[in-house]
C-alpha cells in the first residue's frame, strides 16, 4: 500500500492513501476531507 492508492476499509469506506505512517493510513474520502484508519482495517486495494 502506497500513496495514491484507493481502497475500501473494513468499514465499507473508500478513499484514496495520501500518507502511510507506521501503523496509521490517512485517507482522502472527500474532498479536503482526511481521516487516519490503522492499516489493518485496510480491506483491499483497488485495481482501477
Amino acid at each position: 500500500m502506497k500513496k495514491g492508492d484507493n481502497v475500501i476499509t473494513a468499514g465499507g469506506v473508500h478513499g484514496k492513501v495520501t500518507a502511510v505512517e507506521n501503523e496509521l493510513v490517512t485517507l482522502e474520502i472527500a474532498s479536503n476531507v482526511n481521516i487516519k484508519i490503522t492499516k489493518s482495517y485496510i480491506a483491499a486495494i483497488k485495481k482501477d
